[in-house]
This record gives C-alpha cells, sequence and structure tokens, in this order.
C-alpha cells in the first residue's frame, strides 16, 4: 500500500505503479524480460525468493509486475523479486502491465517501489536515498517529508555511504546492523576496521559500539561555527568534510571513497 505521507512530488510518480487496470495486464514470455540494469537493489536474499515462489505456486501472483519497452524486450520497472520467483518455479509467462515511460521516469519509479515495497538492507536504502534525492533535486529536510521520515534518519542513512567498503559489506550481509553502522560512520576507515572486526566477533550491542567508538574518537575542540559549516557541506556533498583550522591557517578535507564518486562532487563543486 502506498504510504500516505508521500506529498504530490513522489505521490504523483507512485500513483503510476499503484493504478493497476486489471485490463492492461499481458502474459509475457519471460525471455522477453529483462532487470533494470540500474536497479539499486543488488542483494536478492535467496530464501525470501524462495518463499515468494513458493507462495506463487499456491495461490498466483496477486501483482503483475511492471515493465516498458526496451528494444526488443521489455525491462522491469517495478517487481524484479516476483520476475526472480517466477524463474525459480521455472514458468514460461509472468502477468505483466506494460507501460511507456519517459527514461528519467525509470529510475525514479524504480527508486521509489524500492523504498515503498522492498526490505532493502541499510546500505541500498542509503543509496536509494541519495540517487532519488539526486533525481528530484531535493533537500534532505524535503525529502524526509515526502517519505514520511524523520530529516535525521535520512541523514543518517545516507551518510552510511561514507563507509569504508570493508565495513558496507558487513551491512550488505546482515552482520551489523544500521545502529552500530551509523556509530562507526563517525570514525576515521581505520578506526572503523578496528571496531567493526570487534563488532563481529564479540557481538558488541550498538550501546557497547557506542562506548567504545568514544575511546577511540577523540575530538578536539572545535569552533562551532566550523562545526555548523561541517555540517552545512556535508549535507549538501553527502560526503565527509572536516575542516582544519590552526591559528587562522589549515585546510578543508572532502572525501570521497570511488572515482564515481569523486566525479559526482566535482561535479557540484563546478557548479557551486
Amino acid at each position: 500500500m502506498k504510504n500516505k505521507s508521500l506529498g504530490k512530488g513522489l505521490g504523483a510518480l507512485f500513483e503510476q505503479i499503484e493504478e493497476v487496470n486489471k485490463d492492461e495486464i499481458e502474459l509475457l514470455n519471460v525471455t522477453e524480460i529483462m532487470p533494470n540494469p540500474e536497479q539499486v537493489r543488488v542483494d536478492f536474499d535467496e530464501d525470501l525468493i524462495e518463499e515468494l515462489a513458493s507462495s506463487i505456486k499456491k495461490h498466483g501472483l496477486l501483482e503483475p509486475i511492471l515493465v516498458t519497452k526496451h528494444g526488443n524486450k521489455y525491462m522491469i520497472v517495478a517487481g524484479e523479486r516476483r520476475y526472480r520467483a517466477f524463474l525459480k518455479n521455472g514458468e514460461e509467462k509472468i502477468p505483466a502491465i506494460v507501460k511507456n515511460f519517459k527514461p528519467e521516469e525509470i529510475k525514479k519509479l524504480s527508486l521509489i517501489e524500492n523504498i515503498q515495497r522492498e526490505n532493502l538492507n541499510p546500505i541500498e536504502e542509503a543509496m536509494s536515498y541519495k540517487e532519488l534525492m539526486d533525481e528530484l533535486d531535493m533537500t534532505q529536510q524535503e525529502f524526509a517529508k515526502e517519505i514520511g521520515k524523520s530529516r535525521s534518519h535520512v541523514a543518517n542513512s545516507v551518510r552510511l555511504l561514507t563507509l569504508h567498503p570493508d565495513v558496507k559489506n558487513l551491512v550488505r550481509e546482515g552482520k551489523i546492523s544500521f545502529g552500530h553502522a551509523k556509530i562507526l560512520s563517525s570514525l576515521d576507515h581505520k578506526k572503523q576496521l578496528e571496531l567493526a572486526k570487534k563488532i563481529v566477533e564479540f557481538g558488541l550491542t550498538v550501546r557497547e559500539t557506542e562506548n567504545e567508538s568514544k575511546k577511540k574518537l577523540v575530538k578536539p575542540k572545535k569552533n562551532p561555527l566550523y562545526q555548523e559549516l561541517e555540517e552545512s557541506l556535508q549535507e549538501k556533498l553527502t560526503t565527509r568534510v572536516r575542516i582544519e583550522d590552526k591559528k587562522g591557517k589549515g585546510e578543508i578535507r572532502i572525501s570521497y571513497f570511488s572515482t564515481e564518486e569523486l566525479t559526482r562532487l566535482i561535479e557540484i563543486l563546478e557548479r557551486l
């Protein structure tokens, strides 16, 4: 069911997924269908796919997938889990609704469906938030209001994208929770890895992790103005920013963790 907190911005797009006319349903060959290559979800729980496949075999598909024409195939806009479950069952045809979407709408709809319907892991959720905010050119405050979450939740979620790649993998695998990851994101990469290893090895609780992080996080006293500027820049750039000042001289450090992210940051800075 659609989240009633969605405003006109996201709601109007999401209604294109929600409004299904049964007369529009077609039976398509599964060989004609392709996943969306820009799908943010990369980790599909095989046990859940098996459960869904079993349910579909017993009760049928309660909701068709949504696709759009893509060359000589149909690309999935919403419903990749259902599609994968059909493949598990060895089905040859799948109920689908074919709609024409503008290229810029497809990614938005896919991201919206992920946020509304799928059990994303925290990293996938963060990626969905970040990409959708970029697609719709929304601030964290505006976006949080649209999806019915607090601004702090959105900010903490997006901040997970600054984690060390190995720590991100632990979050994806469910070995580290969102609560743990949120604390780790305040540390530098070396300390993240050290503490992440302890969380996994000793089963630290979130509270214990917080206590451990305080031992590792020795913050020098910082001018409140610089602290405010750091937070403002981090929100605009959605990456770690540090302002180091020593007697009127210093530097601004903007972190990136991939060549793609470096390109994105350069584009933002050029626009500024």
